[in-house]
């Protein structure tokens, strides 16, 4: 699907986390690691949405929009898919990263998920987006517990099963 690539010949991606804080504008500076993904790749227009409140997710447009056609091609769409582009609508807005690496995040947004100035807040490389989290939020949601062996066992499947797909060669 994405024919842009680095310089090494290969897709770059989002990947690792980095700490970062809110301005008094509500604008968070993106790490220049994704600030040169995002050059590279992307562009500079965002979606930022979430689905629950509690994170932040910051889609490259481009990729929000190849959501949005896959979406698209499902004529009957169930409940879930309904309530999903629901709530990304809630939550969403376009943006565009500044000429210092800035984004605004939207003031409701910011207020639900607890990014306020005073926090330790995380950003996520998660493939093909960004994922803000409060830091503390992030540890208590989806640090407690293990990750089981069951767990990994599934991921294998489905990578593996990802890998056989046509298409992915």
């Amino acid at each position: 699907m994405w024919e842009e690539m680095g310089q090494s010949g290969t897709m770059k991606r989002f990947r690792g986390s980095f700490v970062l804080k809110v301005d008094d504008r509500g604008r968070i500076k993106v790490p220049s690691q994704y600030l040169s993904i995002l050059d590279q790749q992307y562009g500079k227009e965002l979606y930022i949405t979430s689905i629950n409140g509690d994170r932040v997710f910051l889609y490259p447009l481009h990729v929000w929009e190849g959501i949005e056609q896959s979406i698209e091609k499902i004529k009957v769409r169930s409940p879930e898919i309904e309530e999903y582009i629901s709530r990304t609508s809630f939550w969403g807005n376009e943006s565009e990263v500044d000429a210092r690496g800035r984004v605004l995040i939207p003031p409701e947004l910011r207020k639900e998920s607890q990014l306020d100035g005073n926090a330790v807040l995380r950003i996520f490389g998660k493939i093909d987006h960004m994922v803000v989290w409060h830091e503390e939020l992030f540890k208590e949601k989806s640090l407690s517990g293990e990750f089981s062996d069951e767990k990994m066992q599934i991921v294998s499947r489905l990578i593996n099963e990802a890998s056989t797909l046509p298409g992915k060669e």
